[in-house]
């Protein structure tokens, strides 16, 4: 098992919105004042201290990685990381509309390629 700081899971936290409050609930029992303990991962002062428990190395790693669960579930194809079911590809609305204003982006039209090359076309 390769170490995570609390750099590393501060991030995380951040992009999926979780408290220390929210943490401390999820992890009582199996990490000593659980409350305590993430505040202080949450807060910039300790970047490079490393992660002593299991139960939140494990955590975090499920939710680095969620296509590698248990039950198969997979991740968004976005890029958030948050684990679809099904047939589905993309998690919420949020992701579809990202993921829409990626591909307006990206100049692979018909009618951007035929501006490039210097075509017109007439169908009458």
């Amino acid at each position: 098992m390769s170490p995570i700081s609390y750099n590393q899971f501060a991030q995380l936290a951040r992009r999926r919105g979780w408290t220390a409050a929210y943490l401390g609930e999820r992890f009582r029992g199996r990490v000593e004042n659980p409350q305590e303990f993430f505040n202080h991962v949450l807060q910039a002062r300790h970047a490079g201290t490393v992660i002593p428990y299991r139960s939140v190395i494990k955590f975090y790693r499920q939710q680095v990685r969620p296509e590698q669960r248990a039950g198969g579930q997979r991740s968004c194809a976005c890029g958030c990381q948050k684990p679809v079911s099904g047939r589905k590809k993309l998690a919420s609305a949020a992701c579809r509309k990202r993921m829409e204003r990626r591909r307006a982006r990206t100049p692979d039209s018909e009618s951007e390629k035929h501006k490039k090359d210097g075509a017109f076309f007439c169908d009458f």
